[in-house]
């Protein structure tokens, strides 16, 4: 199987976790690929924007690279975000991350400047493809860079950047994602959000990237499972504990960012001592119940300190 077959399915987008000076603890970073390669992840996407890729030093963004594919020895395919403000900073992570081993890049489109025409995206995707000489996916997040990458612009992307082989769409439905298999071909790999995987990974999508899924991998996996074998139940019940998990935590998102998804995984165990890089605001005792309980309708087990 080529490693861009093998890039579908549960896509875990892996969170780095900080020491309180900003630096990134190593530690907790192998415990996190660990956990997530014995829950059976399908692939590994790092530091992309849950991976806080864009808020990290080259020289970190570099070094979770080769921490990565060191501790996940090619047992799945590693993708590494390489997105940045303009192509030489992406070129250069690129080509990092083929000397190092990675299976494939992800790239969002140069952001900050919101006003980028398409010539000019669509020539930051064929500089960076020519030197980094690795799969690309798309990150299309228009909340993030500031523009949506449409179906046309898509197709002209692929025909600049032949090393493209698909997108992740951040707020993709399922008629999202047919409309851009019907422009740029049936074979272009597209993932979406954790609430679409069933029964859109029957109509072309290929899987999720979910951030919210980080703390609960398990089910994801379940899932992916469940439509792989064609148990069309089984699927439709983990794809309905999905979305009241998603109901129950995302309004926690908008109120405390980032330490909703920090609180969920020492809530598994894990001792986040910061993250997001940046300072974030407490979550309250309320809000943790909330996670906590929308953990246990998941059946994951908790961590001692729960």
């Amino acid at each position: 199987m080529s490693a861009i077959s093998a890039i579908r399915g549960m896509v875990m987008p892996v969170p780095t976790p900080f020491l309180e000076n900003g630096e990134v603890d190593e530690k907790v970073f192998e415990e996190l690929l660990d956990f997530y390669l014995a829950s059976k992840v399908n692939a590994f996407f790092i530091n992309g924007s849950y991976g806080q890729g864009p808020a990290m030093s080259v020289e970190q963004r570099k070094r979770t690279v080769e921490i990565a594919v060191k501790r996940v020895k090619q047992r799945v395919p590693v993708m590494v975000h390489i997105g940045a403000v303009d192509p030489f900073t992406s070129s250069d992570l690129g080509r990092h991350a083929r000397a190092t081993g990675a299976d494939a890049v992800a790239i969002v489109g140069p952001y900050y400047y919101s006003d980028h025409n398409e010539y000019e995206v669509i020539e930051h995707y064929r500089v960076v493809d020519q030197a980094t000489e690795l799969p690309i996916l798309v990150y299309n997040n228009p909340q993030y860079s500031g523009y949506n990458i449409t179906p046309a612009m898509m197709t002209r992307l692929v025909e600049a950047a032949p090393r493209v082989f698909g997108s992740k769409l951040a707020k993709g439905s399922i008629s999202e994602a047919q409309r851009y298999l019907s422009a740029v071909g049936k074979d272009f790999t597209l993932f979406a959000p954790a609430g679409n995987v069933f029964p859109g990974m029957l109509v072309g999508i290929k899987g999720t990237i979910s951030p919210p899924l980080s703390a609960a991998p398990e089910i994801g996996v379940r899932l992916v499972e469940a439509i792989d074998k064609r148990d069309w139940e089984k699927a439709t019940l983990d794809q309905v504990k999905i979305l009241e998990f998603l109901a129950a935590t995302e309004p926690l998102f908008s109120v405390f960012g980032r330490s909703s998804q920090r609180e969920a995984l020492r809530l598994r165990g894990f001792d986040l001592k910061r993250f997001p890089r940046w300072p974030s605001k407490p979550l309250t005792e309320e809000a943790r119940q909330k996670i906590k309980s929308a953990l246990e309708k998941l059946g994951v087990p908790l961590g001692k300190q729960a």
